[in-house]
């Protein structure tokens, strides 16, 4: 009897000596899934969706309708995208209204309205409505952009996500962009100034992807288009009599020239355009003093500013989706080329 209950008593010793251990090991075999569990989860950079776009943007088939809000304005707008033999093609129209239209493919873009004669231009830089954004190079763009992911939500019925590109300098307007998380296409694009006020808002309402070209697109490349227009020739001296000694960071001159401007039987004036990769500024300068005198005018639709200024005895108009003192330092800079 004494003899078994030592043995009771030495195999209870022993299960709380081994318990312990078991329980620690149980719990390290618990902990190691949801260890790897965490590690697979981990999301996508900012960046990484942005690049995401725009791939998606530039090689998928799809069909957007989309509302363009300013100034408490709304115009739905549509567009139709696809990819034949590798090039792009983009058919581009307003839904309201009188007809107006336009094609782009091969190089060339061509432009319908009613009332008017179509005509054709030479153009490879995308004109469609999310372009200016979706081909920005984001990684070089960080010099003056900062990405944050914001959060989730639905645009159009779709899962999105919303990424703020914030502006590092007063100089220029922030974004915020919502993907579709399943293809990665823009569907709304806020543009907002400093005191985080909407200027201008697109926002799609329908998307249609396909695995294929639209027909009906696909036969409007094959058909004949307008003639191509003939702009203004640029003056013998090709040079803008006119520099700018100071632009925002990002910024740089993309196309200098003096011509006269369409419709207008006037001196030929200096242009200057102006782009950091999302936003483009047109500049031009004329030697004839205006009504102005030295007066400022100023006009604003949504994120795009109209602004005229007398600068060195020349009129200085400034045109470009930038705050109002970014045109201001542009324009105080510009002086005549000795």
């Amino acid at each position: 009897m004494k003899h078994r209950l030592f043995l009771v008593a030495l195999v209870s010793l022993i299960s709380l000596i081994v318990s312990p251990q078991l329980m620690a090991s149980s719990e390290s075999e618990v902990a190691q899934p949801e260890q790897a569990k965490t590690a697979q989860v981990a999301l996508p950079s900012a960046l990484t969706y942005l690049n995401n776009m725009k791939q998606a943007y530039n090689n998928l088939n799809y069909t957007l309708l989309y509302l363009n809000t300013a100034q408490n304005k709304i115009e739905p707008k549509q567009l139709v995208h696809g990819v034949i033999d590798g090039k792009r093609i983009s058919y581009f129209t307003y839904l309201n209204g009188a007809m107006r239209e336009s094609l782009q493919f091969d190089g060339k873009i061509s432009f319908y309205q009613q009332g008017t004669k179509p005509y054709s231009l030479i153009s490879h830089q995308d004109q469609s409505v999310f372009a200016d954004i979706a081909n920005f190079d984001f990684k070089s763009g960080n010099r003056s952009y900062e990405y944050i992911i914001l959060g989730k939500d639905r645009i159009a019925g779709k899962k999105a996500i919303a990424i703020r590109m914030i502006s590092k300098d007063k100089y220029r307007y922030s974004y915020i962009v919502w993907l579709d998380l399943g293809s990665y296409l823009p569907l709304r694009l806020d543009i907002i100034n400093k005191s985080n006020i909407i200027l201008e808002q697109t926002m799609v309402v329908s998307m249609n992807i396909s695995h294929t070209v639209s027909p009906w697109i696909k036969q409007l490349s094959t058909q004949s288009t307008p003639d191509i227009l003939t702009l203004p020739q640029t003056t013998t001296s090709n040079i803008a009599q006119w520099n700018v000694d100071w632009l925002p960071t990002g910024f740089k001159v993309i196309k200098d020239d003096q011509h006269k401007l369409m419709m207008h039987d006037t001196d030929p004036v200096s242009y200057l355009m102006l782009n950091d990769g999302i936003v483009s500024v047109s500049v031009y300068i004329s030697s004839n003093k205006s009504l102005l005198a030295d007066q400022q005018n100023i006009i604003q639709r949504g994120g795009t500013l109209i602004y005229t200024k007398q600068v060195n005895n020349a009129e200085v108009n400034i045109i470009g989706q930038i705050p109002l003192v970014t045109a201001e330092k542009i324009a105080a800079s510009i002086k005549p080329v000795h």
